[in-house]
């Protein structure tokens, strides 16, 4: 009896003490607040003026300069889908805007981690995104040309309705 105990004893000791100041989370137990973070954004406009390089020049979108081209690029970190969203207002803030074009993105998905689009602004007022059919009728924000306009990329997270959004003031021509 008395040389079980000791064994049992340590037994129990060696069991509790290796769970001991572990602060590791097993891989498959996935944390279910992840969300998705915009890690850049940015915009080629109709003359090629590329926020990715510092101190770039003002944007500016022309319809008569390449087609009304422009460009759109952003990389985001998310472990789960996310939706990217192109929107436009007459003002600094999201709540109001427009929207132009957007997409689900993941893993196994056209755009992962991140992506790009084509977008057109057309001499008429209409902005589309992709070649897609679907164009916005933007005329609702201008007042006069050229109009400071602010071109938003908002992601969200498909499951908790979290979103982040970054933006730029482009002028309209």
């Amino acid at each position: 009896m008395i040389k079980i105990l000791p064994a049992a004893i340590l037994f129990s000791l060696s069991f509790f003490l290796s769970g001991c100041g572990s602060d590791t989370v097993a891989v498959d137990d996935p944390h279910e607040d992840y969300v998705p973070e915009l890690y850049a954004f940015d915009i080629v406009d109709s003359y090629n003026t590329d926020t990715a390089t510092p101190q770039h020049p003002a944007l500016a979108f022309n319809p008569f300069i390449n087609d009304g081209r422009y460009k759109i690029f952003w990389d985001v970190n998310s472990l789960e889908d996310y939706r990217v969203s192109l929107r436009i207002n007459d003002r600094a803030t999201i709540n109001g805007s427009l929207l132009i074009h957007s997409q689900w993105c993941g893993a196994g998905r056209a755009c992962d981690q991140s992506g790009n689009w084509v977008c057109e602004y057309a001499n008429d007022f209409y902005m589309s995104c992709d070649g897609f059919v679907h164009e916005t009728d933007i005329y609702p924000l201008i007042d006069q040309i050229p109009q400071k306009v602010y071109m938003f990329i908002e992601v969200c997270d498909s499951n908790s309705g979290y979103c982040e959004y970054d933006y730029y003031p482009v002028t309209l021509e």
